[in-house]
């Protein structure tokens, strides 16, 4: 028998640091989609599974878009920190912006 279907392709963007579930470590393996144009980003768990985020550069808000959990800022050095629900992530300062070269 046949494949049920098409494997998707891996999601373009940066890799960033997540701990997907409860207890888990971070580790360099989320994929962090900016949507060109607006301040939306997607983050991509290995999984399958995604966080999609508006963000306001102005004053650094992250709001969670599809009907997630709320945003809980964490402390993170250089990096903005944060948690939803029992998923971590670690992204740039600014994660809507364009990485400089």
């Amino acid at each position: 028998m046949a494949g049920c279907g098409a494997q998707s392709p891996e999601p373009a963007g940066d890799t960033i640091a997540c701990a997907i579930g409860t207890g888990a470590d971070f580790a360099e393996v989320c994929t962090l989609e900016r949507v060109a144009g607006s301040p939306q980003i997607v983050i991509h768990h290995p999984d399958g599974g995604f966080r999609r985020l508006t963000y306001d550069p102005a004053t650094g808000t992250l709001v969670p878009l599809d009907g997630a959990e709320p945003v809980v800022l964490e402390e993170g050095q250089g990096v903005l920190q944060f948690a939803i629900g029992p998923d971590r992530y670690r992204l740039p300062r600014e994660p809507a912006a364009a990485p400089t070269p």
